[in-house]
């Protein structure tokens, strides 16, 4: 488990008026977690720096030898993007539409699911080494729930289902769930430490790798007790190989003091298995204070038309949006990490098509890079009366005492919407200062004229599609 340096909780007020040093944490290289002195903010650094991942990817072959590596880091890389969500596969993943590797040897025409295979970890971990070669992390999930649940690319063909192998201890496993929520004394059980081990085993030496016990926790199966056990024998893993992961689960529905409160100290951070909605994501990262990060590219609740990429057919104009302003509300809630991930048979996997969000993507990160440094110290303003006068929807606002940073938003499941010229009202502490509007489609920023009104400044907005950020710095402090 990854460890900070934690201080007391000084509030946003004093997070706007100070101006002492942000943080303080033990220097470490790759994914870490550190707490500034001033906010009492946790966030994730990656390399000693904050850290902003996002990006699509091949998520179910990826990891297991039915995908090209190398095209998707060299596309992320090339375009901005950081982040892959993958998990080993528990069916055979030629079921899926090409050849890969297994996880398991076969005896005669069954599978042996206590013959863990060597070549197939050692062919994850150097997934892992490949991503992190180009600073790519990896949010690597032990266990895909959907593997577990009736269907026949799903239980029907499961390594553990007992029809597909020769194990005897598998044979009462008449559903899925039978094999996750073993009983803690079971065979199945140690068999999930086993898996837990080998994968961890694969895993070391790996600076960019976060775990995530399961995704959907709770979906037809696992329980919060369940994750915690999971998470424990990693930790005792990392006793014993001095070496460390960040570690999380994701949940659609534990997220709350009467549960997760009870057991936040076995998890590193929270992971969303999707925002739902800014109020949803900032509460959270404000209830826990831990980094927060999210799974599912959806911009709704988990219904087939918010999704973007799932499909070949939701990769278009509208999509590419839709996943851009995703991220940025995201951002603005607090989170760190913004899943996305392609459904679509490996043959089709191809983003050649997507010709908007490759700018969207470096524009974002030209973003990140503008407030990175600052994340320390950047707290949501949370005061009604911050902003006012705001022509889009919705409208978020981070300050911190050298600058503020806002976002308009046109809302999820919308697009193309057009703005004409406004004035939107801010409440501003600086005396001397600057605006500029950062346009997230080609990451231009621009000069906007503002005029001071008592505590407030009038900015004068341009027209614009969808979304706009704008950027008010005080001018007296010293920028990185």
């Amino acid at each position: 488990m990854k460890t900070t340096f934690t201080a007391v909780f000084p509030g946003i007020l004093a997070a706007i008026l100070s101006l002492l040093c942000p943080t303080c944490c033990a220097n470490k290289n790759g994914l870490d977690i550190k707490t500034s002195t001033d906010t009492g903010k946790s966030y994730l650094v990656y390399n000693n720096e904050p850290l902003f991942a996002f990006g699509p990817g091949d998520e179910m072959r990826l990891l297991n030898g039915a995908a090209d590596v190398d095209r998707w880091v060299d596309w992320q890389a090339t375009n901005g993007m950081n982040l892959v969500r993958a998990y080993p596969m528990s069916v055979p993943i030629d079921a899926y539409g090409a050849p890969g590797v297994m996880p398991f040897l076969k005896q005669g025409e069954k599978w042996d699911v206590d013959a863990f295979s060597k070549d197939y970890f050692k062919h994850i971990g150097n997934v892992a080494k490949a991503l992190e070669k180009k600073g790519i992390i990896l949010h690597l999930q032990l266990w895909q729930i959907v593997f577990f649940k009736d269907g026949d690319r799903r239980w029907d063909i499961n390594f553990l289902n007992p029809k597909n192998n020769v194990n005897k201890w598998t044979q009462e496993f008449s559903r899925g769930r039978h094999y996750i929520d073993a009983p803690a004394e079971s065979v199945a059980r140690q068999h999930q430490k086993r898996w837990v081990y080998a994968i961890l085993d694969a895993m070391k030496g790996r600076d960019n790798v976060i775990i995530d016990v399961i995704n959907e926790l709770g979906n037809e199966m696992g329980s919060l007790e369940w994750a915690v056990t999971v998470a424990d024998w990693i930790h005792d893993w990392e006793k014993k190989n001095r070496w460390s992961f960040i570690v999380g689960v994701d949940s659609e529905h534990h997220y709350s003091l009467e549960q997760f409160g009870a057991y936040k100290e076995h998890f590193d951070i929270v992971i969303l298995n999707e925002l739902r909605s800014y109020e949803n994501g900032s509460n959270v990262a404000a209830m826990f204070n831990m980094p927060t990060i999210s799974v599912r590219s959806s911009d709704g609740t988990n219904q087939y038309e918010d999704y973007m990429f799932a499909r070949a057919e939701q990769t278009g104009s509208e999509h590419q949006t839709r996943y851009r302003t995703l991220c940025y509300r995201s951002l603005f809630a607090g989170l760190q990490s913004v899943g996305a991930y392609w459904k679509s048979e490996v043959q089709e996997a191809d983003y050649q098509s997507m010709e908007q969000w490759p700018n969207y993507a470096r524009a974002l990160r030209v973003f990140w890079n503008l407030i990175r440094t600052r994340w320390p110290l950047l707290m949501p303003a949370t005061d009604e009366s911050f902003l006012s006068g705001a022509i889009t929807p919705h409208a978020y606002a981070l300050a911190s005492p050298d600058c503020i940073v806002i976002y308009l938003e046109c809302g999820s499941h919308t697009w193309n919407n057009e703005y004409p010229t406004s004035i939107l009202r801010v409440k501003c502490p600086f005396q001397s200062f600057s605006a500029k509007t950062f346009d997230t489609k080609s990451g231009a920023l621009s000069d906007t004229t503002a005029e001071r009104d008592g505590e407030s400044i009038d900015l004068s907005l341009p027209t614009f599609r969808d979304d706009l950020v704008v950027l008010i710095e005080n001018a007296d402090a010293k920028h990185p």
